[in-house]
């Protein structure tokens, strides 16, 4: 078993990203963006990158920022299950590392694995980059699904996936148990393909803990 989670409006309450964007922008020229991104006439990168042109912020003044951030609880107690009992888990996001990694220190989780976007600061801008955008697809500025496929694990293992946009979209085609809310949710009925709702991680944490517990128990007793 494998776990990934999204994280703007997964881990964290809200889509801390667009409310960055909105906060600290210039102009409202991000709001025709993100009206042209929603509308399929720009891809993801073209929407973040130029969304992220019009940000003036230093680092310093976006880490006090970001030390307001708050988690959903019950990702900390995911991140100490699935520690506990080794399962392979990581945040996969359209956001960006730094602005992850802060959020999660701040939040008294360390050395937890992050694929995301790149943020580079000089003064008050900000310079974005896409290490992990794949050529083959023409909607994702980071297309989760690249990390699936990873030596160290067998393809046989099954691949959970969490998350709620349209981010979310092409990771959760090739995963094999999908746990979905809003925009995920919506698209993932629209075309009958199989989910688990979630409103918040306490429903992931459940089911997570109960069928490692079986399969902990299974494995003690044969």
């Amino acid at each position: 078993m494998r776990v990934f989670f999204d994280f703007d409006n997964t881990v964290t309450f809200g889509d801390v990203l667009n409310e960055m964007i909105e906060r600290y922008s210039v102009c409202d020229d991000w709001i025709v963006l993100e009206k042209a991104w929603q509308s399929g006439e720009i891809t993801t990168k073209e929407c973040l990158a130029g969304q992220m042109k019009w940000i003036r912020i230093s680092k310093q003044e976006l880490n006090r920022y970001l030390k307001t951030v708050r988690i959903d609880p019950y990702f900390i107690k995911l991140v100490g299950l699935l520690r506990e009992r080794e399962i392979p888990s990581v945040i996969v996001s359209d956001n960006f590392e730094p602005i992850i990694q802060l959020i999660l220190e701040h939040n008294g989780i360390k050395d937890f694995g992050v694929y995301a976007n790149h943020l580079r600061f000089y003064k008050d801008r900000v310079f974005p980059s896409f290490p992990y955008q794949n050529p083959d697809c023409t909607f994702c500025a980071h297309c989760k699904k690249v990390h699936f496929m990873n030596d160290e694990h067998s393809m046989e293992d099954p691949i959970i996936y969490v998350g709620d946009g349209r981010s979310d979209i092409c990771a959760s085609k090739e995963a094999d148990i999908v746990f979905a809310k809003d925009t995920l949710l919506r698209y993932r009925k629209k075309h009958d393909l199989p989910c688990i709702e979630f409103h918040d991680l306490s429903g992931v944490y459940e089911y997570l803990n109960k069928r490692t517990s079986h399969d902990l128990y299974r494995h003690t007793n044969l």
